[in-house]
C-alpha cells in the first residue's frame, strides 16, 4: 500500500511538471505573436499620429498665412451664395477623387462643358468676325475718304465734290448691306468671355480665396497634399504652375493668332513680342501671392479655350457667304 501511494504521489507530480512545461512553452510560442500585435498596432499608432501631427502643423500654417493675408481664420465664415456653391462643389469632388489638383481641374472644364452651345456660338460669331474684318476695314477706309472730300474739301473744287459725293453714298450703302446682312461687330464672339469667362473666374478666385482665409472650415481639403504642393491654397514653392500659365496664354496666342494683312508683317511682329512680354512680366509678379489653385484652373481654361478655338475654326466654322458688290468701287478707283 505504502508502495503504491508512492507511486501515485511521484506520478502526479511528473504530471504537473509535464503540464507546467507545456504551458511555458505555449506562452513562450505565444509571446513573440503578441509582440508583433502589439508592435504592429503601436507603429498604426504612431503613424497616425505622425500624420496628425503634420496636419497640424499644416493647419497652423495656413492659419498664419491667412492672418498675414489680413483674415481672421477664426472668424464666423458665411460666403456669398456663388461661392459657396462653387466651394460646395470643390468639397463634393475632392471626397470622391481624393486628389486636390484634379478637383480643381475638373471644376473648371465642368463650368466650360456645360456651356458648351453658347460657347459654340460665340466661336463662330468670333470666327465669322475675323474673317470679315478685311471687308469692313475697306469699306470703312473708303467712308471715311469720302467724308472727308465731300464739299469740295482739299481744293478739288466743284468736280471733286460731286465725285467725293458719288463716292460716299456709294460707300455707305456698301456699309449698311454689310452690317445688315452680316450683322457684323468688330467685338462678336467675345460675349461668351466677358460675360461668363471671366466672372467665373472672379468668383472663382474669391472661392479659393475664401478658403485660404479660413482653412479650418475646409480642414480635410487644405490639408490634402497634392502633386509637389503642401496645400492647393498656398503658393507653388517652385513656380512652375505659374510659368504654365504663362506658357499656355502664349500657346493660345501663337496657335490662334490670324495672319497679317500685306502691308502689316512687321506690326504683327512688335505686337507679338509686346504680349510675349507681357505674359512672362505676369509670372514673377504673381507667383509668390496667388495660390497654386488659382494657375491651375488659368492653366486649364487657357488651355481649354485654345484647343476648342484652334479645332472649330478649323473642321467645324461654316464661313458666311460674301457678296460681290460689298468690294464694288475699289476696283474702279485702282
Amino acid at each position: 500500500a505504502d508502495a503504491t501511494c508512492s507511486l501515485l504521489h511521484h506520478t502526479m507530480q511528473l504530471l504537473r511538471l509535464l503540464h507546467a512545461g507545456r504551458s511555458h512553452r505555449l506562452l513562450a510560442l505565444a509571446r513573440p505573436r503578441v509582440r508583433a500585435m502589439s508592435g504592429g498596432s503601436s507603429r498604426r499608432d504612431m503613424d497616425y499620429h505622425v500624420e496628425l501631427k503634420g496636419e497640424e502643423e499644416l493647419l497652423t500654417r495656413l492659419r498664419q498665412v491667412a492672418i498675414d493675408a489680413g483674415g481672421d481664420p477664426l472668424e464666423s465664415y458665411e460666403p456669398w451664395l456663388l461661392m459657396d456653391s462653387l466651394q460646395q462643389c470643390l468639397l463634393q469632388l475632392h471626397q470622391v477623387t481624393g486628389e486636390a489638383s484634379l478637383t480643381v481641374v475638373l471644376v473648371a472644364l465642368a463650368t466650360r462643358l456645360v456651356t458648351w452651345p453658347w460657347n459654340r456660338r460665340a466661336l463662330q460669331r468670333r470666327c465669322d468676325a475675323i474673317h470679315l474684318m478685311p471687308i469692313y476695314q475697306e469699306i470703312a477706309k473708303a467712308y471715311n475718304d469720302a467724308q472727308q472730300r465731300r464739299g469740295g474739301k482739299g481744293g478739288t473744287g466743284a468736280a471733286g465734290a460731286q465725285e467725293a459725293e458719288a463716292d460716299f453714298q456709294e460707300a455707305s450703302a456698301r456699309l449698311k448691306d454689310f452690317t445688315e446682312e452680316t450683322r457684323f461687330f468688330p467685338l462678336q464672339g467675345l460675349g461668351y468671355q466677358f460675360a461668363f469667362v471671366l466672372p467665373v473666374g472672379f468668383v472663382y478666385f474669391g472661392a479659393l480665396y475664401g478658403i485660404m482665409l479660413h482653412p479650418d472650415s475646409f480642414r480635410h481639403f487644405v490639408t490634402a497634399r497634392s502633386m509637389w504642393l503642401d496645400s492647393v491654397v498656398l503658393p507653388d514653392p517652385y513656380g512652375l504652375l505659374p510659368c504654365l500659365s504663362a506658357l499656355c496664354l502664349l500657346a493660345n496666342a501663337e496657335l490662334n493668332t490670324t495672319a497679317p494683312r500685306p502691308g502689316q508683317e512687321s506690326n504683327a511682329e512688335y505686337m507679338k513680342l509686346v504680349v510675349r512680354g507681357a505674359f512672362l512680366t505676369f509670372v514673377p509678379w504673381t507667383a509668390g501671392s496667388l495660390p497654386a489653385a488659382t494657375f491651375l484652373y488659368i492653366s486649364t481654361n487657357i488651355l481649354y479655350t485654345a484647343a476648342v478655338t484652334w479645332f472649330y475654326g478649323r473642321y467645324r466654322w461654316v464661313p458666311p457667304k460674301l457678296s460681290p458688290k460689298w468690294r464694288l468701287g475699289q476696283g474702279q478707283k485702282k
